[in-house]
């Protein structure tokens, strides 16, 4: 089990990153040159604003702090849309169009596991960019079985195609590996490895380059960093199997450029998974916008799932 702190860590980081790539998010790679906290840009917000992937992640966090169901977690997601809660200054300025579209189902009164997209257009990396808490939560559950079916449950309710279930599965066992020490190339192996028990053998060979681990050697020209899932999920890994502190591995994964803020977020948990201890830049921190909602829901579910320090 993590720490409390180191919860509160890794949930603080993946703001951070996220924060970082806001203002250039959907901006192409050849003018993308982030070296810190900026502001502004795509979005006109202010540096230290983080976006839908922060804010659907405290979303899940909240949810399983208070032990919700799928119906609470999609509620949550409706407050989120209408009300702006959840945000950094009280109103959504982004969120991604399958989700959105699932949340429009679930307030057309569809059943939360029938909001999700099938659509094999429908994989975008809003299936996996808020499962961290997750798998957070899944760490002493050792029935492989029993953790598929969570992480499937969480991701169809908005991503409803096998390759998005395929993805999510990847990357909450790859965290999971990396609570528990392993290394990142071994705990990427052990993730594919468990991917095959998800029975969609066919979508695996989308992630064929994850597989023989052959991204890691790839030049930044080919590493894709768009919001299909396989594609975020791959440029999150090269970014961390290129740099070796939290400041470097951010910056790589943002300076790939267009959908920057979510590969960057990625990135992010990935490697303080694994370096849970790892400093993040104090100038970053303290650009950061802070909420008493974000705080506090953070501090629970440290609370919740985490050691004592």
């Amino acid at each position: 089990m993590l720490s409390q702190q180191q919860i509160k860590h890794l949930i603080t980081g993946s703001m951070v990153a996220d924060a970082l790539g806001v203002p250039v998010e959907f901006q192409p790679r050849q003018s993308v040159a982030v070296s810190g906290m900026t502001g502004y840009g795509t979005y006109n917000q202010p540096p230290g604003t983080w976006s839908d992937d922060s804010s659907l992640t405290l979303i899940l966090m909240a949810n399983l702090t208070e032990g919700g169901d799928l119906e609470d977690l999609f509620r949550k997601m409706v407050r989120y849309v209408e009300n702006g809660d959840y945000t950094p200054f009280g109103q959504m300025f982004d969120i991604g169009v399958t989700t959105q579209k699932a949340i429009d189902n679930f307030r057309a009164r569809v059943a939360p596991l029938d909001c999700g997209d099938p659509s094999e257009f429908a994989n975008g990396n809003g299936a996996i960019m808020r499962l961290a808490p997750l798998a957070i939560t899944l760490l002493d559950q050792v029935d492989l079985v029993a953790r598929i079916a969570a992480i499937h449950d969480y991701t169809v309710i908005t991503h409803a195609h096998p390759r998005s279930v395929v993805a999510s599965v990847i990357y909450c066992e790859l965290l999971r590996e990396l609570f528990l020490g392993q290394s990142l190339a071994s705990a990427l192996a052990i993730a594919m490895n468990r991917a095959e028990e998800v029975n969609q053998t066919d979508e695996l060979m989308h992630f064929s380059r994850l597989r023989d681990g052959s991204f890691v050697a790839l030049p930044e020209s080919v590493i894709a960093s768009d919001g299909y899932v396989v594609h975020s999920l791959e440029a999150a890994l090269w970014a961390n199997f290129q740099a070796e502190t939290f400041e470097t591995v951010v910056l790589k994964a943002v300076n790939l450029g267009n959908d920057a803020d979510t590969v960057a977020q990625l990135a992010a948990i990935i490697f303080l998974s694994g370096h849970p201890e790892a400093p993040i830049p104090s100038d970053w921190l303290k650009t950061l916008v802070t909420t008493p909602q974000a705080d506090q829901i953070t501090a629970d579910f440290a609370q919740a799932f985490g050691q004592p320090n």
